[in-house]
């Protein structure tokens, strides 16, 4: 179980997808056309063997662009989680009834979208590949395309009014059990060391997928980025995508 990939909305793709190339030493990436059943196009790009990826609608009226305009601009959309077997997931998601809003099983993948208002934070989808090590919505050999500074997801942080009552629903689809920190934060261990974090939103009341943080593979060539100018590095992190996005080890 980990957090695989994480989706930010965005209005203008190619700016958004200029950024990111340049943040992460890309020179490659991958548009999957399953995304215009839901009015958008995309820009899916491998980072360790993580993904972040990048929707933006092509049709008016679409829930992302309905997000957007909520949002007032660039926002965190979706966080999707690999799990080893989907069946115990979907039992759970039954019991706390929650709605899905979009479902498929190939013999490649088997997965589903939960509706945010049900499982509270962000969309949400819970996914099975087979195999494992595999990643569908990043297209085939992926590993080709990966980023040249950084590495995996480590963390993110879901921003919301009720933490705590978030978080358990989470962890209770997942089939783990919250942690709880001696300050009182909450968040959701990955079995790969990852962690979902649930905080209260800060002073901009933005909620949603609010952060995250990645590995750093070469840290001289992220700091060189990160202090070229392009970003606004404040030393711990820069905002982009209308999210805050860290780097561990800087």
């Amino acid at each position: 179980m980990r957090i695989r990939q994480l989706a930010f909305a965005t209005h203008d793709l190619a700016v958004a997808r200029y950024q990111l190339f340049a943040l992460l030493g890309l020179d490659a990436d991958f548009s999957d056309p399953g995304v215009a059943e839901f009015g958008l196009h995309n820009s899916v790009v491998a980072t360790g063997t993580s993904f972040l990826e990048i929707v933006s609608p092509f049709e008016e009226n679409t829930a992302v662009s309905r997000m957007l305009d909520r949002m007032h601009g660039d926002c965190g959309y979706m966080v999707l989680f690999q799990v080893d077997d989907l069946a115990p997931v979907n039992e759970r998601v039954e019991q706390l009834c929650l709605r899905k809003i979009w479902q498929v099983e190939r013999a490649e993948v088997k997965a589903f979208h939960v509706h945010p208002k049900d499982i509270g934070g962000a969309l949400v989808s819970f996914d099975e590949m087979i195999p494992a090590e595999e990643w569908v919505w990043a297209g085939s050999q992926w590993q080709d395309r990966k980023a040249q500074c950084t590495g995996d997801i480590t963390s993110c942080q879901i921003s919301v009014q009720q933490p705590q009552k978030v978080a358990e629903t989470w962890a209770h689809v997942l089939g783990i059990n919250p942690e709880i920190s001696r300050t009182g934060g909450v968040s959701l261990a990955m079995t790969d060391g990852a962690k979902v974090h649930f905080v209260a939103p800060g002073t901009d009341r933005r909620e949603g997928l609010t952060g995250f943080e990645l590995a750093v593979s070469d840290p001289e060539r992220m700091k060189t980025i990160l202090s070229s100018g392009t970003f606004s590095w404040d030393g711990e992190a820069i905002n982009l995508f209308g999210v805050r996005i860290s780097f561990a080890g800087l």
